[in-house]
């Protein structure tokens, strides 16, 4: 790929999950087409609603319109660049020492800063058509969210995503004892969808924990999800677990927990949520002290990752730092353009390192103060139960019952 055009400062977002999705829309309506470019890179070709995907996965019925949503209208009338494809390296040109003032309420950089590279393979429409291209970054943003395992792990191609749930979508149908790995949210409401479509099957959900989901929330909210589940035939084993993905038998179809229960099953279901994706992370220079931060699943904060909370809190915090480092970079040069190059790297509070290319100037950054504990558990398609931790207190919430919930309606993704 050829540098940036007429010298323009360059943003690249990498990550077209819930977080670069939203932050590359909200940058498309900050940018000045004259002066920036704008660069999304997704390794996947279309936006997948992972919340959506659980009733796709289980309901032959659902439309997958809405669980797969095309990045067309993304940057609005922007002239944004759409890269599919999976990031291989990222090139950093060190130019000077980066210099990094932080306080508890305050966050600042010096225009000294490293420029670079986004190596990236890019997918063509068969496999030998794949190559190694490079794109230029002045501001760079790593939104890469979460690894999934199991049926929630998408492939990259709308094709395989489709052969993807087809299949899920016949083991589901053909089993008769269904144990799920996991009793957190992912586990839970597959366990709903599951009831829904199919109320005479076992379903039996293992988890590690003495009650569903995890101590950050109340015991009652828990208790509450957990009966209205047991309601439905769903079965709980409580402080245990699956151990990896055993194979399971065709002729003695069963699993073993940790402690040694065997339990009857012809389709194991992972369900231990995501593992933060920081691969590209690994590209980047140490840094001093504070640690990198970066947007979603890959930020260092004590809190439940959620859709919700990165479309309400880490976006706003992110999208904010990158034009205030833009403005910065634009006073130290003038307001002309990328003239002497450097980068910025940005993400949540305190993330940023580098700066502009000359003058002494100096940005101060927004920090991320973290959003209160809300979060909503379908049971299939007509009921289920959320918890509100900004009422009340952490463990004081309201937990309630919740009818005629359908998604991905509740909570549009873009």
């Amino acid at each position: 790929m050829d540098p940036t055009p007429d010298n323009k400062i360059a943003v690249v977002v990498i990550g077209g999950g819930i977080g670069g999705a939203h932050i590359a829309r909200d940058l498309a309506e900050f940018l000045d087409p004259e002066k920036h470019t704008l660069t999304l890179i997704s390794a996947r070709e279309t936006f997948v609603y992972l919340p959506a995907s659980l009733r796709a996965l289980v309901n032959p019925d659902f439309p997958l319109s809405s669980v797969f949503m095309p990045y067309d209208n993304l940057f609005g009338n922007f002239p944004g660049q759409l890269i599919h494809g999976t990031v291989t390296l990222i090139e950093e040109n060190k130019r000077a020492p980066v210099l990094i003032n932080t306080s508890s309420s305050r966050s600042e950089i010096d225009d000294i800063m490293y420029s670079g590279n986004v190596v990236y393979r890019a997918y063509g429409k068969q496999e030998k058509e794949e190559k190694l291209e490079r794109v230029r970054y002045d501001v760079l943003v790593v939104a890469t969210g979460s690894k999934w395992e199991g049926f929630t792990g998408f492939p990259n191609t709308m094709e395989e995503c489709v052969r993807h749930i087809e299949m899920w979508r016949m083991k589901f149908k053909e089993a008769s004892d269904i144990v799920i790995a996991g009793g957190g949210a992912v586990g839970l409401e597959t366990a709903g969808e599951i009831k829904d479509i199919y109320p005479s099957k076992t379903v039996s959900i293992v988890h590690s924990d003495r009650l569903p989901l995890n101590d950050i929330y109340p015991d009652r909210f828990r208790s509450v999800t957990e009966h209205r589940l047991r309601v439905r035939g769903v079965n709980f084993i409580f402080n245990d677990a699956i151990q990896g993905t055993p194979t399971i038998s065709s002729t003695s179809p069963k699993v073993e927990t940790r402690s040694g229960i065997c339990l009857p099953c012809d389709l194991l279901v992972p369900a231990r949520g995501g593992r933060p994706s920081t691969l590209a992370l690994t590209f980047l220079t140490p840094s001093p002290s504070p640690p990198r931060l970066r947007q979603s699943d890959i930020v260092d904060w004590p809190e439940i990752r959620q859709l919700e909370k990165i479309k309400w809190g880490h976006k706003g915090v992110v999208v904010a730092n990158v034009v205030r480092v833009l403005r910065m970079i634009g006073q130290g040069r003038g307001g002309e353009g990328r003239g002497g190059g450097g980068s910025e790297k940005l993400g949540v509070g305190g993330s940023v390192e580098g700066g502009g290319g000359g003058g002494g100037k100096r940005c101060t950054l927004k920090k991320y103060k973290g959003v209160g504990e809300v979060i909503l558990i379908t049971n299939g398609k007509s009921s289920g139960s959320t918890y509100c931790g900004i009422f009340g207190g952490l463990g004081k919430g309201w937990p309630l019952v919740l009818s005629e919930i359908v998604l991905p309606s509740l909570f549009p993704p873009l």
